[in-house]
């Protein structure tokens, strides 16, 4: 986003481009749809110099960890393991939007009910879409095809014992999500568009000893930040049919190797680091004639 921000400035308003150099941690340079192997730094325009910098906020680890720790948390996380018994969980969490890739999310969980019907009555989906406030009509339409979805999966599959789909159109207090997230099997990030999304280090920052499976949209922005996940294209079914499968399928080993390369990279970027790194730019910011010579962008 940093070098679209760079080639607008550049196209648009005929800025000039500063030094570019090689992108650094935590930010991987290959081999991800985001990914940018070079970095724009600066831009010049009417004899001003504009720092580019990108520097993503983080998780807080400390927070959900010492919820998690709490007599209250075990609890809460013990409830909903049995709740669900030997049936694998699969989370997603996120608002109504065009671009958040709920429709796509939903329809490929339902193609894998049709594909492998072993899996009915040992799976279970907690969607948790928000509705968009009073007078946002433009996600009317979107809000509508999202419940239209979850109740032709559960109507089709379902029985009296079990329903694939719990959808939720409220907000979940974040106590409680972080509980979902410790018992969830796999989290499901899949939007076509997002320049962050918060909840895929979330849930990464949540996990313990028999870890998860996140499966994360290329389209991402977290995506350039956790490349072990199990990265997916949300526009592709059978890229997303085959990101499920493999989530289901991989092994404990497999799980817990990338669990921990994703958990390190949560911690170390936490959103401590972000709040200092941005506090230093802008210390670094340097007045001359009551003037800025530098503005950070």
């Amino acid at each position: 986003y940093g070098e679209n921000f760079a080639a607008v400035a550049s196209s648009l308003m005929g800025a000039e481009r500063g030094e570019a150099l090689p992108a650094e941690s935590p930010f991987e340079p290959t081999g991800v749809a985001l990914a940018e192997p070079m970095v724009t730094t600066a831009l010049r325009y009417q004899g001003r110099e504009v720092n580019i910098d990108v520097c993503p906020i983080g998780a807080n680890p400390g927070l959900i960890d010492r919820h998690l720790n709490t007599d209250k948390a075990r609890k809460r996380v013990s409830e909903i393991e049995r709740e669900i018994g030997d049936r694998r969980l699969f989370m997603s969490v996120g608002r109504v939007d065009y671009v958040k890739g709920t429709k796509e999310m939903l329809s490929a969980f339902g193609r894998l009910l049709e594909r492998r019907p072993e899996l009915r009555e040992k799976v279970k989906l907690f969607c948790v879409c928000v509705a968009p406030a009073e007078g946002m009509s433009a996600y009317r339409g979107a809000q509508r095809e999202v419940e239209r979805l979850v109740g032709a999966i559960n109507g089709k599959y379902g029985n009296l014992s079990w329903t694939p789909i719990m959808l939720s159109t409220r907000g979940v207090p974040f106590e409680d999500l972080v509980c979902y997230y410790r018992a969830a099997d796999i989290c499901l990030v899949t939007p076509l568009r997002d320049g962050l999304n918060l909840v895929a280090k979330e849930f990464v920052a949540c996990q313990a000893d028999d870890p998860g499976v996140l499966v994360l949209s290329e389209f991402a922005g977290a995506a350039v930040e956790l490349p072990d996940a199990v990265l997916v294209n949300p526009y592709s079914e059978r890229r997303l049919d085959a990101a499920l499968d493999r989530a289901l399928d991989m092994s404990e080993s497999e799980r817990r190797e990338r669990a921990s390369a994703m958990i390190g990279r949560v911690r170390r970027w936490d959103v401590d680091h972000w709040a200092r790194h941005v506090r230093e730019r802008f210390e670094a910011i340097t007045p001359t004639d009551d003037t800025l010579s530098k503005t950070a962008a």
